[in-house]
């Protein structure tokens, strides 16, 4: 019985950095199709890597949403360049707009 108390204890960090592995790479799969989706003129102004861009869910006329944030030159200016992905189907729906 102590022997298994043992093993559960630790395949526990295992089992947790599984599904962290699978919500990275999906947050990466969302940074690429916002980038993609990106001009070139606007992908030229980002200053951070689009890679570590971060992503967080949202809504955009009423639908559930990922938000990618990409700072840019123009931040103090217009703001950062915000895409929104559907959750469901991954397209992208639209952009917020900018001051």
């Amino acid at each position: 019985m102590r022997k298994l108390i043992i093993l559960i204890l630790a395949l526990i960090p295992f089992i947790s950095s599984c599904k962290k592995d699978k919500e990275a790479d999906s947050n990466m799969q969302i940074r690429e199709i916002a980038w993609n989706s990106l001009t070139e003129q606007s992908k030229s102004t980002v200053i951070i890597d689009w890679k570590q861009a971060p992503v967080t869910e949202s809504t955009y006329n009423q639908k559930s949403v990922y938000a990618v944030v990409f700072k840019t030159l123009d931040d103090a200016l217009l703001g950062p360049i915000t895409v929104y992905v559907d959750i469901l189907t991954k397209e992208v729906l639209g952009q917020a707009l900018r001051d």
